[in-house]
């Protein structure tokens, strides 16, 4: 299986998962930040979590804990509903921001497991599950461990600089006696069957990815960095394709697809009369996709001019959207 599926909170929400800010509210009552609440809407939920542990008269990595838990209380589990079913169902692999594990119940009852690749507490990299026949990856903690859910800015830059060094330098992971870093930055892309310890970084950036259900907002700086590193690269084996909902009677240029347009993501509008519709029709687009994508893209033989290399890799992918160039005029 070529294809990864990157899922959000969009099906979620659409079986009824309490929105982020009703959650956040609680908490601003809960500890005693009632004047928040008129400017709930206007920060991003990383700085919020942030100035709920600033203002805490504990120390501040005891009151990240503290929210932290509180805040997986607050997040309850919820029935899988059929769009959960339909999407993750076209996939072995699954990505995942949510923390919790509905993903594993749609597909396993109570019988999912944990099958980490290598331990950890407060980051994710080889955070997986296993439900059935399917891999879960929860890249963002889960509900299980509070402490590894990512909420406060600066666990997302700790998360961030944790995956940059792992496709580039290497890092120390304690079930192994050697630095790991990410195989495919080598062209290694067996990783499941010559690697011992491997991410979900690595079906990121080697895989056809659908981004399902994801809003893709810039505070997910992991996430946005994984698209820049992925565009930069010199061959791309796999393409990303993102699904833009709306109930609408069409969907609309914003920045956010602007931004993934320029960095060769397909964006693929669905309009349905409900999100649940939207959701379903996602499903059939994704069957579309992966029949026209049944492999990953053949990596070239590049000669001593690199140029004539880069010249094939533009060859390849003459599918992704073309982009405008834009022309200065010079000041006299």
């Amino acid at each position: 299986m070529t294809h990864s599926l990157l899922l959000g909170n969009g099906i979620n929400r659409v079986a009824k998962q309490r929105q982020w800010t009703d959650i956040l509210q609680e908490l601003a009552i809960q500890f005693g930040a009632d004047d928040l609440l008129p400017q709930i809407n206007a920060k991003p939920l990383s700085m919020f979590i942030e100035e709920l542990c600033a203002r805490s008269s504990e120390r501040f990595i005891k009151a990240e804990r503290t929210v932290k838990i509180e805040f997986a209380k607050l997040l309850r589990q919820i029935e899988p509903i059929e769009a959960h079913t339909r999407v993750c169902s076209l996939f072995k692999v699954i990505l995942t921001t949510n923390y919790d594990f509905t993903i594993e119940e749609a597909f396993a009852g109570v019988l999912h497991h944990r099958a980490f690749l290598a331990p950890e507490s407060r980051y994710s990299l080889f955070r997986r599950h296993r439900a059935a026949d399917k891999d879960i990856w929860h890249i963002h903690g889960d509900i299980a461990r509070p402490g590894s859910m990512l909420l406060g800015f600066d666990h997302y830059a700790g998360n961030l600089q944790k995956i940059r060094n792992y496709v580039t330098d290497g890092i120390d992971v304690k079930s192994v006696h050697y630095r790991v870093s990410s195989p495919v930055k080598n062209g290694n892309l067996d990783f499941t069957i010559n690697r011992q310890v491997y991410s979900w970084v690595d079906y990121f950036l080697r895989d056809h990815i659908h981004i399902v259900g994801l809003g893709m907002d810039f505070t997910e700086i992991d996430l946005w960095w994984l698209l820049l590193h992925k565009r930069r690269r010199l061959h791309q084996t796999g393409k990303v394709f993102f699904y833009h909902t709306t109930t609408e009677s069409q969907t609309t240029d914003t920045p956010v697809t602007s931004l993934l347009k320029s960095l060769n993501v397909e964006v693929v509008p669905v309009v349905a009369a409900s999100y649940l519709d939207c959701y379903l029709k996602v499903a059939d687009m994704i069957e579309e996709k992966i029949a026209l994508y049944p492999a990953l893209f053949p990596k070239p033989e590049c000669k001593a001019d690199e140029t004539q290399c880069l010249s094939t890799l533009e060859e390849l992918h003459t599918s992704r959207p073309k982009q405008a160039s834009i022309r200065f005029s010079r000041s006299h």
